[in-house]
């Protein structure tokens, strides 16, 4: 019996290795960069991060495609879309008061500012500790402050997401800690990243690199905040144009972040995740670099019968005539035409068809009448017709009544010359 178990116990093993290698999403394997694929499409760099993508936020246009659509953790980058949903649901100035459930979470290993049962922040120094110290706690705290529970608020922000166009995205929590049923993909986080940056609140947050808590009803220090990603700083790591993102780590998730940078009047998203080392960082540079590099904006033209407006995100050596469109209606009977090159979606604009008149002959002006003055002269012509019939019979009678007369005065002289002979 031993014997048959040292037979079976390494096929056994392999086993076990081979499950729990095709487990999701624990194992990362790195993808293809779906992109290099594209005919004349600029080829993209090759890079350590397993999943990647770089998108123009002004056009939607995916530059660059390394399994982005994969399901995988997030961990903080979560957060993201956490402050989105509590801005939009609150004012700067609320007061949150913290209870057990959020400070259980300010724990050794976990981002926190230590926050205390029964202390009091606003809204704007909650935003604050979880954009730029990802703080768990405060999350969590700021979740049942907008939605009522941790739950009810993980629904709003699915409902968020399903919004912006997001279709591998679910979220279970505010803060990105592990959970089986929370995940989302590169493309995701993008979308997510762009409705962001449009937000004027969120950026004025994330523009403020560092940010003071000042003491509260239950602490008698300020806390002093930094911003996580390295990115944004000047000094080893700056990236310029950089100027918002988000960093994430736990175990399962490994590195994740996502930065948005604008150079030239091109503003760029890229999202990176399950890096290692320090790959989150060069790869992220190194990525946004080709965007910017090798993609320029070009304004869609007008052409005969049609008035189009909108930005296509092309490579530097092409042009619009080397693009397809196709063309849809929308509900309100707009047109909206989406641009391909090579197949690959690079921008929409908005269509309107002009009707140009068929031409038609003229009267000579010299020979013909204008056609209100015609009309007129028709009208006039019509009255006095009119006027004609009306007394039609009165005329038969008076010119009747003459010839009688005239007749009566020939048989008079006629007959006077009768007489007149017969005496002679």
């Amino acid at each position: 019996m031993k014997h048959s178990l040292r037979v079976f116990r390494p096929l056994f093993c392999v086993c076990c290795m081979l499950f729990s290698f095709l487990l999701w999403p624990s194992a990362v394997l790195a993808a293809e960069v779906v992109t290099n694929q594209l005919e004349g499409w600029p080829e993209g760099p090759e890079v350590p991060t397993p999943y990647a993508v770089v998108m123009d936020a002004d056009t939607n246009a995916i530059l660059y495609d390394k399994g982005m659509d994969e399901v995988r953790y997030p961990a903080s980058i979560t957060k993201i879309l956490t402050a989105l949903v509590a801005i939009e649901h609150s004012s700067l100035t609320d007061e949150v008061t913290f209870g057990e459930n959020a400070v259980k979470e300010a724990v050794p290993g976990n981002a926190r500012i230590d926050a205390k049962v029964g202390e009091i922040l606003t809204m704007d120094q909650c935003l604050h500790a979880i954009l730029l110290t990802s703080a768990n706690e405060v999350s969590t705290q700021v979740a049942e402050y907008v939605g009522g529970s941790v739950e009810s608020f993980a629904a709003m922000m699915n409902e968020k997401a399903a919004s912006l166009g997001c279709t591998n995205t679910h979220f279970t929590n505010a803060n990105g800690l592990p959970d089986e049923n929370h995940y989302t993909t590169a493309h995701d986080m993008a979308l997510i990243m762009k409705a962001a940056i449009q937000n004027e609140t969120f950026c004025s947050i994330e523009s403020d690199l560092y940010y003071t808590i000042p003491a509260t009803n239950m602490t008698s220090s300020p806390r002093e905040l930094a911003n996580h990603h390295a990115m944004l700083f000047d000094g080893q790591w700056h990236y310029e144009g950089a100027f918002a993102g988000k960093t994430g780590y736990t175990d399962a998730a490994g590195n994740t972040l996502v930065t948005a940078a604008r150079r030239n009047d091109m503003t760029l998203i890229c999202v990176v995740l399950g890096c290692e080392n320090l790959d989150y960082i060069y790869d992220t540079a190194k990525l946004l670099d080709y965007g910017f590099d090798q993609f320029v904006h070009a304004e869609v033209s007008s052409e005969g019968g049609e008035e189009c407006s909108g930005t296509v995100t092309l490579p530097k050596e092409a042009s619009i005539s080397d693009t397809t469109f196709t063309d849809s209606v929308n509900e309100d009977q707009s047109i909206t035409r989406s641009y391909f090159y090579s197949g690959q979606a690079i921008g929409t604009a908005s269509v309107v068809k002009t009707a140009t008149p068929e031409p038609t002959e003229s009267p000579d002006p010299s020979t013909a009448p204008t056609t209100a003055a015609s009309e007129e002269l028709v009208g006039e012509e019509l009255q006095s017709a009119a006027r004609l019939l009306l007394h039609y019979p009165v005329l038969i009678m008076i010119f009747l009544d003459f010839a009688a007369l005239i007749l009566l005065i020939v048989l008079l002289i006629k007959k006077k010359n009768k007489k007149k002979k017969k005496k002679r």
